[in-house]
Order: structure tokens, then C-alpha cells, then sequence
């Protein structure tokens, strides 16, 4: 062992690898844990060195991140081995970080608000070196929690170095922390050597998700057997399981992940820190059943109105505003009832107690959910996955809330070539997206490529010959891969060949990546806009979904056109329509009616009741944005709600807002934080297809306010940075 102390910190133990291998891992852990399961961990790291995979162990009593992400720098720059990964055993920092919402999905939640709320739980700080960060200060509550804040002099857009996991024992009342990390590291071990090949995978979805439409569900069935067709060959496993099929879908979704022979579960649906929410109340025609959820609605509702109002009063009041019998009420107050209604909500969604009960055996559990991946809590689902008696040996989930419209499978194929589960989350990543357990661990190679995928992520990043290569892979998430690669390193005609991939390829997986990559790193080109104006009909759910999307955040008027035919094509597909509808405020003040008009007078109608309900609603779309511009732009209008109102645009950033931004930032007259506001706000506007005129403008300014300075600054990196 040997002893290093890093600028002036605390020391600490690095044990360096006993094999050599071409990239490296380190196991990083705090010292308790450590003296705790010495022989545990000494075991999973030479389980990982086993298999080509030097590793190396870092050990201290932590009290800061700081040391331990300069330490993984440092790792990652040895150019003989290479660092392609660390897991975070035990105690270890958890970054709390801020300023830096749009690195996330969804979450935009008001920074003032409780810290330990309104911060995003991020190991990018530990895992994405081109993101800086200043130290605020630790949590006065829960030690663990280190406020971090996004540097405006960095990186703007999420592309980790290295992948990361977390193996963090719950804190649940009759568990031994450090016995569950003693147990999960001895399973892993003994699931390394049994080469297991990925043969069996299910996926499972809750309601509301993706507005329950059937067309993504059945798209992303396709698109799966284009990504692993060897799994829907004889002797292999694939189930769909929609929470539909058997009510409630808790019970069969519990006897499937633990399902021995089980690889992968893929789960869709909304959640929480401590649940997966998969049902509400049963749906279906009969009258009695549609009876008896309208009783359960109203106990769920009127106890807690009586101890507000009394019980005759509250009766009262839902029998008057439900127009329903008095005695359908009168039944929230019979404890009978209630106990019955206990057990029916609880049997609606998985919770982490449940878990702790299972032994959950799928391998690999992908959440695609909101708080799931919540590992910075006592209690979480990720944790309980791994933490359990089964073969679980990873989960990946969200530690705030995350977005719907989202592509959970990408590169999910290659785990079937030997990818490892980090690599996986490594390149599909948000700011919170995490793993929990093992990120070394991979399926056994199916044999389809003549390569170790592994080492050439690593290894050839930035090696466009050998990337222009794989365009022509069997795999199809390899050429998406491939793709990929070739926009990290910068290929001189990256565009051409985006937009050749998009047009050329029957893969969807190919096409998807291509389009995605042009309109989140290329959207001013006229490439993007011709693959875009075709994308919105594609024959693949995600694209046309995904191209929704886009089109609405370019506000071309040069897509007007193509939305419209759109809306008119695929308006029966509920999230699609979803998408299309929501990009209404983009092409409002434009002609973005007109064009409806036109291309619906085109077509022969046996009912147009749902175009013309579209149609009527921009003129108050378009009514709306005026009186909000002139809201903005009133003098009158208080610094506060000025505040407020600009908001908005970080999630709908349209081009009539964009002259008002610019002029409450230049506005000296106007407070701090409506101009903060403002230069954070025309940061959203980086798939605009005029946003070179934004940094112009942005770049031309300039104020003697450093807070203020320092937003645009930042906005201008995040206009000008690439998207992944």
C-alpha cells in the first residue's frame, strides 16, 4: 500500500492494481466500511482484476468530495491504463449540486427553496471532468451532503469520462449497513463466475406513462428486436407485461423479478424515492366496478375534509358537488371499508418494503422513473434492488424527477455484446441518471462481434478510422454507437454523414441516433431541418416523438409545414399528438394556422371535429403570448413577477420571447434577479434556429454586475456546447 495527500487534504491509502491491464477501475471506499468488509471487497476486487480489469482501491475517512474526484482525474489521465470507471463504496460524499438544472431532464424546481430539495444528488461531479464546480458548503443535517455549484467557465452539456455506480446500504431499522454491503459484494462475486449470457429479458410498464399510448409501447417491441434480435430466437425469453393485462399487475410484476433465469427488467412507469407506481384505480365499463371506484375516490377524500369542516358538513358538500347518494359518503367512515381500501392502495404499486421481503433476481433493473434511483436517501428502490437477497446485481435509476420523452434503451444491445452495465449508463446519463451496484459487471459476449467492446469505447474514443469502420457493424446499436463516437472526435463531415445515416438506414436504432444527434448538437443546418421535416412521420414511434420535440424547440418557420402534415398523419397517436399540441406557442405568431388550414382543406374528411378543435385554439395561443410580451415589457411590472413570467420559457422557449429577454437583460433599471433570470432563460434556447443571433447579442453585452456577467457567460457556453 502506499500513502498520498492531495493538496493538503487529508491522507489517503491507494492500492494500486496487481495486474496490468490496458484501461483500469477503482474501488473507492471509506474507511469504516472498509475495516468492516476488508475481506468482502478484497474479494470483488479481485474478482473484477480476474477479468482483465486492473483495479484500484482508495481508502479514507472522507469529509470532502473534492479529493476523491482529483484523484479520478488523475487516474483517468494515465495514458498507459487509462481509468474507464469507479464504484463508491459506503460513506462517500454525495455532491448536492446547483445552478445547473438545465443538465437535467426535467427538474427546475425554485433555488430557494430547502437546499436538500431544490439540489440535484449528482456522482457527475465524480464522473464528468469537464464540468467545474466551486464548493458552497456541507449540509448541517445529513453529513453526507456536500452543496456543489455548476461553474460558468466549464462544460454545459453532460458527456461523463468515466462511468460510476454507488453501492450504499440502506438505513432501515434491523439492517447491518455494513452487512449488506458485506452480502452484495459476495453475491457479485459469485454471479462473475457463473458467464452468463444475456437470453431473457422483460419489460413492464405502469399507468400513465407516456399517456398509456399503445403506438410507443409496440415501437419500443420492435425497436428491441432490432437492437437483440437473438433473444427472440428458440430456447430465449422476451415478455411484455402492461399494467392492464391482470389487475393489479403488483403481484405478477413481483413473481417476475424473481424469476431465476431472468437477465434484464426494464421498468416504465412513474415513481418515487420508496415506489414504483403501476396502477390506479381499475379500469373498465362495468357499472358496478365504475360504482365502487367512485366510493373508494370519495373515502379517499372526505376524512380529511370532515376533520377540517366536521362529517355532516363534508357529506354534505360532495353529495352536492358529485351529485352522488348520500350513503356512497357515508361509507369513508366505516372502518371496514377503510381497512379494505388500506389493502387495495397498497397493492397497487411495488414499495421498498416489499422489496426488502424479495429476492429480487434480474440482473440488470432499469427504472425509467421518477426519484427511483433516489440512493442519497435512507431508503430507496435502487438500494433495495441490489441490497436484497437475489441476484440483482445492478439498478439504474433517477434521484429527482425525470422527464417521459426519453430514450431508456439506447446502446441497451450492446449490453448483449459484453458491454458493461457503467458504459451502458456512462453514455445515457443526465445529471440524474445513477447506477446502483456493480458498473463492472457485463453479460457473457453473444458472440456477434469480433471485438472487446469494453476496451474499445475506451480505447478508440477519438479514432475516427476505426469508428467509420463500425458504421458497418451486424450490430445496429454499434453503427448508433458508431455515430456517436464520431461526434465526440470532431468528424469534419459529421453533418453529411448524419444525414445520410437518417436517410439510408432501415435501422431504427441508426436513424433515431442520427436524427438526435443533428438537432441537439447541428440544429441551425439546413441537414437538420430537411432529416426533421421527414422525421415527424417516421415509421418509428420514438423518432416521430423525438422529432416533435425538436421541431418545437427550432421554431423554424421552414417546419411549419411538416408539423402540420403531422398533426393531421399521426394525430390519433396520444403522445404524439401530445407533442405536436405542445408546440403550439412555437408556431402561434407565425403562420402556424394558416398552415393547418391549408393542409387540412387537402384532405377528404368523413369527421374533422378533432382538427378543427385544434385550429381554434391559436388565437388565443396567439393572444396569450402578446398580452405575456407586454407583461414583460411593462415598466410597471415587478421586479418579482417579471421573475416569475420568464420562467416559462426555459421549458417552451419561443422565438416572440426572445427580444424581451434581451431587453430585461440589458434593462439597468431592472433588479438582480429578473436579469439573472433573463440570461438563464435564453439558455434554453439552444436548438433555436436563429440562436447565433442570441450569442451575438449575448456576446455584445456587457454590465459591471459579475453575478449578472457570470449567467451570460454561462448561457453563452450552453448556446455554444454541444448536447451529447
Amino acid at each position: 500500500m502506499t500513502a498520498l495527500c492531495l493538496q493538503g487534504m487529508q491522507a489517503q491509502t491507494v492500492v494500486k492494481p496487481t495486474v496490468k491491464s490496458k484501461t483500469t477501475f477503482a474501488i473507492v471506499v471509506d474507511q469504516k466500511s472498509y475495516d468492516a468488509a476488508k475481506a468482502e471487497i478484497d474479494a470483488y476486487r479481485a474478482s473484477v482484476e480476474n477479468e482483465g480489469l486492473g483495479t484500484y482501491l482508495l481508502i479514507d475517512d472522507w469529509k470532502r468530495p473534492e479529493p476523491i474526484r482529483e484523484q479520478l482525474i488523475k487516474l483517468h489521465a494515465d495514458k498507459k491504463a487509462p481509468l474507464e470507471g469507479c464504484v463508491l463504496v459506503g460513506d462517500i460524499p454525495i455532491a448536492m449540486v446547483r445552478d445547473a438544472h438545465h443538465l437535467s431532464s426535467a427538474f427546475k424546481m425554485n433555488p430557494n427553496m430547502d437546499w436538500q430539495r431544490s439540489s440535484i444528488p449528482s456522482d457527475r461531479y465524480y464522473d464528468d471532468f469537464g464540468l467545474t464546480f466551486d464548493y458552497i458548503k456541507q449540509d448541517s443535517v445529513i453529513a453526507d451532503y456536500h452543496y456543489v455549484s455548476l461553474r460558468a467557465d466549464g462544460k454545459q452539456y453532460i458527456m461523463p469520462d468515466i462511468y460510476s455506480a454507488r453501492i450504499r446500504p440502506l438505513k432501515v431499522e434491523g439492517m447491518d449497513k455494513y452487512q449488506q454491503i458485506r452480502d452484495y459484494l459476495k453475491k457479485v462475486v459469485a454471479e462473475k463466475q457463473s458467464l452468463n449470457v444475456l437470453d431473457q429479458l422483460t419489460m413492464a410498464r405502469g399507468h400513465g406513462y407516456n399517456s398509456e399510448d399503445l403506438a410507443a409501447w409496440s415501437g419500443e417491441q420492435l425497436a428491441l428486436r432490432e437492437q437483440m434480435p437473438h433473444l427472440f430466437k428458440a430456447g430465449n425469453v422476451v415478455k411484455f407485461y402492461d399494467f392492464e393485462t391482470q389487475y393489479p399487475a403488483k403481484f405478477d410484476y413481483l413473481n417476475e423479478i424473481q424469476r431465476e433465469g431472468l437477465d434484464i427488467m426494464l421498468f416504465h412507469h412513474h415513481g418515487g424515492p420508496t415506489t414504483q407506481y403501476l396502477n390506479g384505480y381499475e379500469n373498465g365499463s362495468g357499472i358496478d366496478l365504475n360504482i365502487e371506484n367512485i366510493k373508494r375516490f370519495l373515502r379517499s377524500k372526505l376524512p380529511r375534509l370532515a376533520e377540517k369542516n366536521g362529517k355532516e358538513a363534508a357529506i354534505d358538500s360532495y353529495v352536492k358537488k358529485y351529485n352522488v347518494p348520500r350513503e356512497w359518503c357515508e361509507t369513508a367512515f366505516d372502518e371496514a371499508c377503510l381497512k379494505e381500501d388500506s389493502i387495495y392502495n397498497a397493492n397497487m404499486d411495488i414499495y421498498a418494503e416489499d422489496l426488502h421481503k424479495l429476492t429480487p433476481n434480474a440482473r440488470f433493473v432499469l427504472l425509467d422513473a421518477c426519484y427511483n434511483g433516489s440512493f442519497h436517501m435512507d431508503d430507496n428502490i435502487v438500494g433495495s434492488y441490489i441490497l436484497g437477497k437475489g441476484k440483482t446485481i445492478a439498478a439504474m435509476g433517477c434521484t429527482v424527477n425525470t422527464i417521459q420523452d426519453k430514450w431508456p434503451d439506447e446502446f441497451l444491445g450492446l449490453m448483449a455484446e459484453g458491454m458493461r452495465i457503467g458504459q451502458f449508463t456512462r453514455f445515457t446519463c443526465f445529471l440524474e441518471n445513477h447506477l446502483a451496484g456493480d458498473p463492472t459487471f457485463h453479460f457473457v459476449p453473444n458472440g456477434s462481434l469480433d471485438m472487446d467492446v469494453n476496451q474499445a469505447i475506451v480505447l478508440q474514443e477519438g479514432n475516427i478510422g476505426f469508428w467509420k469502420k463500425q458504421l458497418n457493424s451486424v450490430s445496429a446499436d454499434m453503427q448508433a454507437m458508431a455515430l456517436r463516437q464520431l461526434d465526440m472526435a470532431n468528424y469534419a463531415d459529421m453533418v453529411n454523414l448524419l444525414k445520410q445515416s437518417y436517410f439510408e438506414s432501415d435501422k431504427f436504432v441508426v436513424r433515431l441516433e442520427a436524427m438526435r444527434l443533428l438537432a441537439l448538437n447541428y440544429p441551425t443546418t439546413a441537414e437538420t431541418i430537411e432529416v426533421l421535416g421527414v422525421a415527424l412521420n417516421d415509421t418509428y414511434e420514438l423518432i416521430r416523438r423525438f422529432a416533435t420535440e425538436y421541431v418545437e424547440l427550432s421554431c423554424s418557420p421552414e417546419l411549419v409545414s411538416a408539423w402540420a402534415e403531422s398533426f393531421l398523419m399521426r394525430g390519433h397517436e396520444k403522445r404524439h399528438a401530445f407533442r405536436v399540441m405542445s408546440a403550439i406557442d412555437a408556431f402561434a405568431s407565425i403562420n402556424g394556422k394558416e398552415e393547418l388550414e391549408k393542409h387540412a382543406a387537402q384532405w377528404v374528411w368523413y369527421n374533422r371535429n378533432r382538427v378543427d378543435e385544434f385550429i381554434k385554439r391559436f388565437d388565443s395561443y396567439k393572444k396569450g403570448q402578446e398580452k405575456d410580451m407586454a407583461f414583460i415589457a411593462n415598466p410597471e411590472t415587478t421586479d418579482k413577477k417579471v421573475s416569475s413570467e420568464i420562467k416559462t420559457y426555459r421549458n417552451n422557449p419561443i422565438t416572440p420571447a426572445i427580444e424581451p429577454l434581451l431587453s430585461i437583460l440589458k434593462n439597468e433599471a431592472r433588479g438582480e434577479e429578473p436579469r439573472i433570470g433573463a440570461a438563464e432563460t435564453l439558455g434554453w434556447y439552444g436548438h433555436h434556429y436563429n440562436k447565433a443571433e442570441i450569442i451575438k447579442a449575448l456576446k455584445a453585452f456587457n454590465t459591471s454586475n459579475e453575478k449578472i456577467m457570470n449567467e451570460v457567460k454561462k448561457t453563452i457556453n450552453r448556446l455554444e456546447g454541444k448536447n451529447r
